[in-house]
């Protein structure tokens, strides 16, 4: 039996591993929960692809989609503190690096 996974609180814990500012949007999450969904649904179809067999083309275009949502996380977060000066959790001067490709 599968159960319905709720794909933002999902993408949102996983992204809160991979990306520890976003901690700091907590509040704001709402405006970040279409990446959240995102990044859930990715990074559970690369899992499956994983399980299917060796290194395909697909695997390699899914690990590129997860590092870029996390790019576009770290990113909306950099413009956020620049934005607001007074959103804790992160620093405009310490931008993450882009993702491989």
């Amino acid at each position: 039996m599968k159960t319905e996974i709720d794909h933002v609180a999902h993408g949102w814990a996983l992204l809160a591993l991979r990306v520890p500012e976003i901690r700091a949007l907590a509040e704001h999450r709402q405006s970040i929960e279409e990446m959240c969904e995102a990044y859930s649904i990715a990074v559970l179809h690369l899992r499956e692809l994983r399980k299917l067999g060796p290194d395909t083309e697909q695997i390699t275009e899914y690990e590129s989609l997860v590092a870029g949502i996390e790019y576009e996380t770290s990113y909306y977060l950099t413009m956020r503190a620049q934005l607001s000066p007074n959103f804790a959790g992160t620093d405009p001067a310490q931008p993450r690096s882009s993702p491989p490709r």
